[in-house]
């Protein structure tokens, strides 16, 4: 069972997640009824899910391809 949250576990990562070329986002997510650490990629391969963690301190690491995100505006 890890030790801290998901989110201060998410913060202390987020900079070195986001180095990772091609990840273009991280949530907090559920995995089998267990929380844990969803990475979003623009596009999944092998290469990349390779440079991410499988896990962050006792957290499943979910990786997940989601294209570009863009910025929603509302008119």
């Amino acid at each position: 069972m890890p030790n801290e949250t998901v989110e201060s576990v998410l913060q202390k990562h987020s900079n070195r997640l986001l180095a990772i070329t091609g990840v273009v986002g991280f949530a907090e997510g559920e995995f089998e009824g267990k929380p844990c650490i969803k990475v979003y990629v623009n596009r999944k391969t092998p290469e990349l899910v390779n440079q991410i963690p499988p896990n962050l301190e006792g957290y499943i690491v979910c990786v997940e391809e989601t294209g570009n995100f863009q910025a929603f505006h509302q008119l």
